[in-house]
């Protein structure tokens, strides 16, 4: 499944820039004008790829636990 989104990922992505070769992946800012300027800095990829990370593990954790 994980391998799965990482293709959609980059089929999208090259998609994306054969559809629209002249203009730039959209932040969320620019989609959602309510959030201006919050989403511009990278440290939300960071701290959202951290809790996916930790919300995985603990998933992972319930999963096991549970299939006995």
């Amino acid at each position: 499944m994980l391998v799965m989104g990482f293709v959609s990922t980059i089929v999208f992505l090259v998609l994306y820039g054969i559809l629209f070769p002249s203009s730039d992946l959209p932040v969320i800012s620019s989609v959602l004008p309510v959030f201006d300027g919050v989403f511009d800095s990278g440290i939300w990829f960071f701290i959202l790829g951290a809790l996916i990370g930790i919300f995985a593990i603990l998933g992972t954790m319930l999963a096991e636990a549970t299939s006995e």
